[in-house]
């Protein structure tokens, strides 16, 4: 019998595969492209770094929809720093929770909904299936994989919403972590390109915060299970 936890485990495997995919493809270009292809990649990236600093609302919704597209959160959060650099820290933090929360709400309803029926029919190929109730035990999991580190934060959306984690759990457990996370993220990059102190620490300890908290969860469940 297929329990939820194999499903997750499954979805997990998914998700794993599909950024060891991605990374193939980038060495895969850079070495057909070579040197040049890859500073002509750099010049791109450059360049669209440049238009979404200077203007806001092109980084802000990029933040709300790029993510969902399987691109890295950190780098945009990362022009979001910079952009709080000129605008303030504590403005481009909010900005970026609010974009943030964007994200993880489209991204819900596209897993729960039409890209359900795709994964489970990629899953089935493996012996696997996603619950079709959630797990009891799904809060926890949720805070596990929001306050894990390394885990990607398309993975988190995606997998909750794949799961039928209820919409108002998933957005109170995820709004408050994120919050912190992104704030930390977005006061360290600026207080490091601004050269405020101020703003670096309290990034960092942001950071460090959320990150001791995940691994007390990690290692209570290892010890519960």
């Amino acid at each position: 019998m297929i329990t939820p936890r194999k499903g997750f485990l499954g979805l997990l495997g998914l998700v794993v595969f599909l950024f060891v995919g991605l990374y193939l493809i980038y060495l895969l270009y850079s070495h057909f492209a070579g040197p040049e292809g890859v500073r002509e990649l750099e010049q791109t990236w450059l360049s669209f770094r440049n238009l979404l600093v200077g203007n806001g609302i092109w980084l802000f919704t990029s933040i709300a929809v790029l993510p969902g597209l399987v691109l890295p959160v950190a780098p945009l959060l990362t022009l979001a720093g910079l952009w709080g650099q000129e605008h303030g820290p504590w403005l481009s933090s909010l900005y970026s929770l609010v974009a943030l929360t964007v994200n993880l709400s489209w991204t819900y309803w596209i897993a729960r909904g039409p890209a359900r029926s795709l994964i489970e029919r990629f899953l089935k190929r493996f012996q696997y299936e996603l619950p079709t109730k959630p797990p009891s035990n799904l809060m926890q999991w949720a805070l596990i994989v929001r306050l894990t580190p390394g885990v990607p934060f398309i993975f988190s959306n995606y997998g909750l919403g794949l799961v039928k984690m209820p919409f108002l759990p998933y957005l109170i457990v995820s709004i408050p972590i994120l919050g912190v996370t992104a704030s930390g993220y977005v006061l360290a990059f600026a207080g490091i390109f601004g050269g405020q102190w101020k703003y670096l620490w309290t990034g960092v300890c942001l950071i460090a915060i959320m990150f001791l908290v995940g691994r007390m969860l990690i290692k209570k469940k290892s010890h519960a299970g």
